[in-house]
């Protein structure tokens, strides 16, 4: 009599009790979100969110930390994603693609009719599909992008801008990435749509997903609170800026729940696009490298293949701010991550946060942060060649009461070998090295301490070298010929 009661009993309370897989769920899902903290404050981020997607099971939205005011971060504090932009871009575009307004294969200047590089021929050929897949052969550094001055006609100035850039590679031949291809895509999408970008964003995008808290404009931002920017490894708050042709490329921005909102449409049946297009946008068109292809506006890999998913995400840093969606979508689920920190040299560290996360998501363990000793090394590096030519201004000054006659010829080589080491190490410092990032407001932003001490360094040299040649025309005087 007892066992049948027993028996009963168990089964009138066994539907309040977790099902064993939906326990093992949210333990994955509560140790990804412990993963995250830990990380968050591992690399010093000072105020983070995150949303932890499974379509077939629990999600989970977060947020951690303070803003750039000292206040909490919460579900509804927006930041900036960097180029977690480009594939919302390249989702607009496709929705353009569906209504028959553009055509991926169609050249650019089928819609921008003024677009043209220096090398026109190779500009005539570049397509829409080249510029969502980054393969026109503009290079980076064109000086674009991260440009916060107003403009009445902000992407028609920017094509406009591109007339003197040399493409370093025929269209369609090579990945290169280059966030002016996605400035370009912007125009585009104002030209077919016959409105501004922002607006046709709203539209299109936006809105019918319930991105209700995104930033799209100048007057958007000024909501956003300040990021962080790292020198000499510490962050500190900046200026939350705004480039107005930034919500194609790497300015849009919002709180935790819109980026959610964007990942969840992208992973399951998305509410704007067909199945077909979303397949279109993340299958890899071009080799990044030997493990990553890029598709359209998506990077796609196989990092987690022996988990069985794919891996299709897009990180993005601004100045102040980086952010990541990273989806799983065989396995229906994704990774999302918004932080308040960015530095062109903790980059690896900030991706590996969310890459390491996606991964326990998949059922596997995140890789093991490699330490980089560039940064340190880079810094210690400039460091001492500023002390050095503080030095030699120094003891020329010292040596100058002391010195008498010299060897003419060999005192002007000596001279003329000071001005072009002081030239090149300027060129260097003032061109060579800046024209690797987007813009100079760019390097700035986000290697604040190595531009510093980059453009001390520059002047430094170019003192050093006068000095010298002033100390060696004293010199030449005291020596007869």
């Amino acid at each position: 009599m007892h066992l049948p009661a027993a028996v009963a009993a168990l089964a009138a309370f066994t539907p309040l009790l977790p099902l064993p897989q939906a326990a093992a769920e949210e333990r994955l899902s509560s140790d990804v979100a412990e993963y995250l903290e830990e990380r968050f404050a591992e690399t010093g981020v000072p105020g983070a969110a995150y949303s932890i997607v499974d379509l077939d099971g629990e999600s989970h939205t977060a947020a951690w930390g303070a803003d750039g005011s000292g206040d909490p971060v919460d579900l509804g504090t927006p930041f900036l994603w960097g180029s977690v932009a480009k594939p919302v871009t390249a989702t607009a575009v496709m929705t353009l693609v569906e209504d028959g307004r553009i055509d991926l294969d169609e050249p650019v200047t089928a819609y921008l009719p003024d677009f043209a590089l220096a090398d026109e021929d190779r500009s005539d050929r570049i397509t829409v599909r080249d510029l969502l897949r980054q393969t026109t052969g503009i290079p980076e550094g064109t000086g674009l992008t991260d440009r916060f001055e107003h403009h009445d006609d902000p992407y028609g100035d920017a094509v406009a801008d591109l007339a003197d850039v040399d493409p370093v590679a025929d269209p369609g031949t090579a990945f290169e990435y280059a966030s002016a291809n996605y400035v370009i895509a912007g125009a585009v999408v104002e030209a077919a749509a016959g409105m501004p970008y922002e607006q046709y964003l709203h539209e299109a995008v936006l809105d019918p997903l319930g991105m209700t808290g995104a930033v799209a404009t100048a007057e958007d931002a000024a909501d956003v609170p300040r990021g962080h920017a790292v020198a000499f490894g510490q962050a500190y708050p900046v200026k939350t800026r705004y480039d107005q042709t930034g919500p194609s490329y790497g300015y849009l921005g919002g709180n935790i729940q819109d980026l959610t909102a964007f990942a969840v449409d992208q992973l399951g049946e998305s509410a704007i696009l067909t199945p077909e297009s979303v397949a279109e946008t993340r299958t890899g068109a071009v080799e990044v490298n030997d493990t990553v292809d890029y598709g359209l506006g998506w990077r796609v890999d196989t990092r987690n293949a022996d988990l069985g998913t794919s891996t299709v995400w897009h990180t993005g840093g601004a100045p102040g701010f980086s952010a990541g969606v990273i989806l799983l979508p065989e396995l229906d689920r994704a990774v999302v991550v918004v932080q308040n920190r960015y530095g062109h040299f903790e980059d690896a560290a900030l991706i590996g946060t969310m890459l390491g996360a996606a991964r326990m998501l998949a059922g596997g363990e995140p890789a093991e942060p490699e330490a980089d000793l560039l940064y340190p090394s880079l810094l210690v590096g400039l460091c001492v060649l500023l002390l050095a030519a503080a030095a030699t201004v120094f003891l020329t000054f010292l040596r100058l009461g002391k010195a008498r006659k010299a060897n003419r010829p060999m005192l002007i080589t000596g001279m003329a070998c000071w001005v072009l080491a002081a030239l090149a190490t300027a060129y260097v410092s003032f061109a060579l090295v800046p024209g690797l990032a987007p813009s100079r407001a760019a390097f700035f932003g986000i290697a604040p301490d190595v531009a510093w001490l980059l453009t001390a360094l520059g002047a430094a040299a170019l003192v050093a070298a006068a000095v010298r040649v002033w100390a060696g025309a004293v010199r030449l005087r005291r020596t007869p010929d």
